[in-house]
């Protein structure tokens, strides 16, 4: 493109003024932001291109990863993907009947009368019907209350077996259950004397039974339950 310019007479001159590439064709109008790499060529005004400028852009991006975001800025912020739960834990206590005592370790303690002895699919079992073992004052004040005796009598001995619930209650038992007996005089004077499963299930057998054993079916027995299994079985010994 050429210009021309004429001044006043008193000067008479004349300017011509070229203008080459006009302000480099506005700041070079090919250049774009964003989008895909563009090319722009200018051209001198003296016909053909003598100059070419090229400018190239590039597309910017942004990508995203699990766990982190990547911008043109360059700063990576780091996106948390995990959680974590923290687990529940619910513990609860079986409730003991009136009759039944939770030892130290855990277990619980009961005595009853045990009317049932028997195996089945290879597991051992017993049923009892808790009773209990009341001694002194309150031994006469349930004695009293379930008419076995009159205010004002004492008992013969110094104990009273309360047995007004007549639930009856299953459980199994341990292969490696401890039996001890105290009145079936195996062993001389032996007050825990010791006793095998067999032993014990014949006690409530259809007999004969040997003698000094004919009785035990109908003695008082102490069971240990380690939750609903038993541990330990020992005879009440009673004067």
């Amino acid at each position: 493109m050429r210009l021309r310019v004429s001044m006043s007479r008193s000067g008479s001159y004349a300017v011509v003024v070229t203008a080459t590439l006009l302000l480099f064709s506005l700041l070079i109008a090919g250049c774009s932001l964003g989008g895909d790499g563009t090319t722009t060529t200018v051209s001198s005004p003296g016909g053909g291109p003598d100059s070419t400028s090229t400018a190239s852009t590039s597309s910017e991006s942004t990508e995203t990863t699990a766990g982190a975001v990547t911008s043109t800025t360059g700063i990576v912020i780091s996106l948390p993907s995990t959680s974590s739960t923290e687990a529940e834990t619910t513990t609860t206590t079986e409730a003991l009947s009136s009759a039944e005592t939770r030892l130290a370790n855990g277990h619980i303690k009961a005595m009853g009368y045990i009317d049932k002895v028997w195996e089945k699919n290879g597991k051992r079992y017993i049923r009892i019907d808790y009773a209990s073992m009341l001694t002194g004052d309150e031994a006469i004040e349930a004695a009293i209350a379930d008419g076995v005796i009159e205010p004002g009598e004492t008992l013969d001995n110094d104990y009273y077996i309360s047995n007004v619930n007549p639930q009856k209650r299953e459980f199994e038992v341990s292969d490696s259950v401890a039996i001890t007996t105290s009145t079936r005089w195996v062993d001389g004077d032996d007050m825990s004397a010791p006793c095998t499963w067999a032993d014990f299930k014949s006690f409530w057998g259809p007999g004969p039974f040997p003698e000094m054993e004919g009785h035990l079916h109908a003695m008082p027995w102490w069971i240990e339950r380690d939750g609903a299994v038993v541990v330990k079985i020992d005879e009440q010994f009673l004067p």
